[in-house]
């Protein structure tokens, strides 16, 4: 027998790592191993997919196994028997909420505790002659510095060995397969694994490269959702290794994940995002998706369908040989839809089947009954309401929950707003920190731009006196924002004015009504484009007509500045005569501005296409055409449409649009 293998055949590994195990089953050291962590959870029915050649001969550490290490056949020498469980945790990461677990951790960090500890009588008892650890974090492991007190304490002195590993790259993680290898004694099978690594690496990378597009797609990786985490350590690494490209555009001075703010990410707006946290498996990462919807739906990716879900906890967050899968299935979900890529890749033995690692997340489809323009709120609290306060009584029963609500009365008596998004607020809402998610009366969401901004429209605090408004009713089409660019061309034309965007939309579900948007991608349009923006939420069962709701809108802008000469109201509409007549009888009382109005369609594409703003479509009412929501709109849709018979434009509500005016600088998008 060699010394290698009699090094190996007395080998006795305690496994602190989930990665480090998983690298001891590669390198065919399952019997080896006495002790492993409670996260070490590969079942019988899941081989490890990368794993070396048998090297070795009659040294019982499992060689005869070599089709693929299974957890249950790990033990110390006595064959069937489970290694001992060497760490507790603090936390139940499978009953908790990520952002219950994002408080625990913060807080075992301020603290400086570990939320996992060591069994120290199971790992004295295992008697390990090499433990493996790791100081690359000591809120998510048992700290490295608890090992060594440990050895310390309870082994005699050359009895133990401590491998501490913190790789940060990918170069590094594969790497240490060779560390590991060397420790154990069998080098060679860490050499073949580290070269079995990058062959797979390079597969991948060489179906990539069969696409089509001349760009990579940009790719967002969530390592953790609330609050939300990009991408850390290796896994940009494995995004390069895919053939992707990372969407955050800004470096970091640390290889660690950082949390985003939900603005950075939808400035970045991803052609694809993959949600892959730490710790959890597919099932779960679905879950927390579809529970995140609300803060996903402004993204591209979004209406698109083009997020997916993966198990963050076997393919990403563990530094080991599953990574190669990691890659593959990047690689996947970022080419989705390019039909010689997808094939080429499913041509690689080790790539994970859809549902099996990796799925594209189905998001519920929601009713879509909000109330818009034309629409009356027929049901009855405001009536409630309104009685309440020729009473001066401070509450009202709503008729339809029989909750007692505040009313407009009580909220003048208490002098200021109370920061809680209330039903009857009459200051705007004021103090209110969230207004995209709270408000239930108009209010601004976007004040505009800082005043020493060089923007073209001012922001509310610098309209001076005796100004001209014009309110654009504002849906995030591309009529809208067409209709912008035409008003920068004729306030450069003529005497200046100031501009004021107006949308309404669902105060319940806050979307947008028939756009199939929320109200975060409007607000995300007038922050790019520098305009204020006023956001008037409909409120089902209040009982208010739509064009009263409109007028309390106006109001608002009136308080916010009290002294102004004019008002004019301006909408997109192309031709419809009907919706014309309707506004011109609702609005008698204002100015009314139609920009658009009988622009020939060819006009507008080419104006569309000068701005260099995709547009794409955000919902569909039609079935004919197989049209569908997340198209392009384009000079060929547009006339593919009306080969169908139908509006090229959408004008008789066959499908709505987004116009992504952030996909191009603000001069650019206004067309200056």
């Amino acid at each position: 027998m060699t010394a290698n293998a009699t090094r190996a055949a007395t080998l006795r590994i305690a496994s602190l790592l989930p990665s480090t195990t998983d690298i001891c089953i590669s390198l065919r050291l399952e019997h080896n191993i006495v002790g492993i962590t409670h996260e070490c959870d590969f079942p019988p029915s899941h081989p490890l997919y990368l794993s070396a050649a048998p090297l070795l001969a009659d040294t019982g550490t499992g060689d005869e196994h070599h089709g693929g290490g299974r957890i249950s056949n790990v033990s110390s020498g006595k064959p069937n028997t489970k290694p001992r469980a060497l760490t507790v945790s603090q936390i139940d990461i499978h009953q908790q909420s990520q952002a219950e677990i994002d408080a625990a951790v913060k807080s075992s960090v301020f603290n400086g505790i570990s939320l996992y500890n060591l069994n120290h009588s199971a790992l004295t008892d295992s008697q390990p002659t090499l433990i493996l650890t790791q100081s690359l974090c000591d809120v998510c492991a048992v700290s490295k510095s608890d090992v060594d007190q440990e050895v310390a304490c309870n082994f005699r002195p050359g009895q133990c060995k401590v491998l501490s590993l913190e790789p940060e790259s990918l170069e590094e993680v594969v790497e240490t397969f060779v560390t590991v290898a060397e420790a154990c004694g069998v080098k060679e099978r860490g050499v073949e694994l580290k070269a079995k690594f990058w062959e797979g690496g390079q597969q991948i990378l060489e179906a990539a490269s069969l696409s089509r597009s001349k760009d990579k797609p940009t790719v967002l990786f969530f390592e953790w959702l609330s609050p939300p985490f990009d991408a850390g350590h290796w896994i940009p690494d494995m995004l390069e290794l895919s053939g992707c490209v990372s969407a955050v555009p800004w470096s970091k001075n640390t290889r660690k994940s950082v949390e985003l703010s939900w603005q950075q990410i939808y400035d970045c707006d991803p052609d694809v995002v993959i949600v892959g946290c730490c710790g959890f498996d597919m099932s779960r990462n679905e879950e927390d998706a579809r529970a995140a919807r609300k803060k996903l739906e402004p993204l591209r990716a979004y209406r698109n369908n083009r997020i997916y879900a993966s198990d963050g906890n076997l393919y990403f967050a563990r530094p080991g040989p599953a990574l190669r899968e990691g890659i593959a299935i990047l690689a996947r979900c970022a080419y989705d839809g390019e039909a010689e890529v997808v094939r080429a890749l499913e041509r690689i033995a080790f790539m994970p089947k859809e549902n099996e690692g990796w799925s594209k997340i189905a998001f519920p489809e929601e009713s879509a009954d909000i109330p818009d323009i034309e629409d009356l709120v027929n049901e009855t609290y405001m009536e409630a309401h309104d009685e309440a306060c020729l009473a001066k009584l401070d509450l009202y029963k709503d008729p339809a929950t029989g909750y007692n609500v505040y009313t407009e009365y009580a909220h003048k008596k208490r002098g200021k707003c109370c920061g809680s998004g209330c039903r009857h607020c009459p200051y705007n809402h004021a103090n209110v920190k969230d207004k995209t998610k709270r408000i239930q009366q108009p209010a601004f969401l976007y004040e505009g731009p800082d005043p020493d901004d060089d923007a073209v429209f001012a922001p509310l605090s610098s309209i001076p006196p005796r100004s001209h408004i014009k309110v654009l009713f504002f849906s995030g089409g591309k009529d809208s924002y067409l209709t912008i660019r035409k008003l920068v061309k004729k306030r450069q034309a003529s005497s200046p004015f100031h501009l004021i965007l107006l949308t309404t939309f669902d105060a319940e579900s806050r979307i947008i009504a028939h756009q199939e948007m929320p109200i975060d991608a409007v607000l995300r349009q007038a922050q790019h484009l520098g305009i204020p923006l006023l956001a008037i939420p409909l409120r089902r069962g209040s009982g208010e007509a739509y064009v009263n709701r409109i007028e309390k809108g106006l109001n608002a802008i009136r308080q916010r500045v009290p002294d102004m000469q004019q008002m004019t109201l301006v909408f997109g509409d192309l031709h419809l005569d009907h919706i014309r007549e309707w506004r011109d009888k609702e609005f008698s009382n204002y100015a009314l501005e139609y920009p658009l109005w009988k622009v020939p369609y060819d006009d507008l594409m080419n104006d569309l296409e000068m701005s260099g703003v995709s547009v794409v479509l955000s919902a569909v009412t039609v079935t004919e055409g197989e049209l569908k929501a997340g198209m392009p709109f384009t000079r060929k849709f547009w006339k593919h449409v009306e080969q169908l018979g139908m509006d090229g434009f959408g004008e008789a509500g066959e499908f709505h649009s987004i116009a992504e005016v952030w996909s191009v600088s603000r001069e650019q998008a206004l067309g200056l």
